[in-house]
């Protein structure tokens, strides 16, 4: 299993930017509102960076938690075919699921993110029924496949950690 203390970042920075790259990279999503009743089409949608970086500093979680946020990003955008589309706001949702469906695999169900603390944290941006529909959706995409182990893990930093700024730390075994 995963903790906290096995990964180390020695720039947030770099983790936010590449989260924010990730995101927005996973597949082509148009750059104009398609869907005028939406609760974003009355407000203004912020900048996909501004909006991670906005709800990493809210959320404060584990660095753990943000790696496996990012191998649900990777995996789901494997299982997409290549003529995927989204709209203007795909982007700021897959990253809401996939770190939601995160923080719920990471940690005890008193510790992880609620659908309605995400909502809270999005300023009103979407509902917790919106948020209920992207979680299911997401685990509809990854086909519920949410087991990450270290085997998982040290072949996402072998492929990602030097940009990441993010290694591990391997633990000490002490003997009594």
């Amino acid at each position: 299993m995963l903790t906290t203390a096995s990964v180390r970042t020695h720039n947030p920075e770099a983790l936010l930017s590449f989260t924010t790259n990730v995101a927005a990279s996973i597949l082509l999503c148009s750059q104009t509102n398609q869907h005028a009743k939406s609760h974003w089409a009355q407000r203004k949608l912020p900048n996909l960076k501004s909006f991670v970086d906005t709800l990493f500093k809210k959320m404060q979680l584990p660095l753990a938690v943000c790696l496996v946020d990012l191998i649900y990003l990777s995996r789901l955008k494997c299982q997409l075919p290549d003529h995927a589309r989204g709209n203007i706001d795909t982007p700021h949702r897959l990253f809401l699921a996939s770190i939601l469906t995160a923080s719920k695999f990471m940690n005890d169900p008193e510790n992880a993110l609620t659908n309605q603390q995400l909502s809270e944290m999005t300023d009103g941006l979407y509902t917790v029924s919106d948020i209920n529909q992207m979680e299911r959706t997401f685990l509809a995409l990854v086909h519920f496949r949410l087991f990450v182990d270290d085997k998982d893990l040290r072949s996402f930093l072998v492929k990602h950690g030097e940009l990441l700024k993010v290694d591990l730390v391997e633990e000490q075994s002490s003997y009594y």
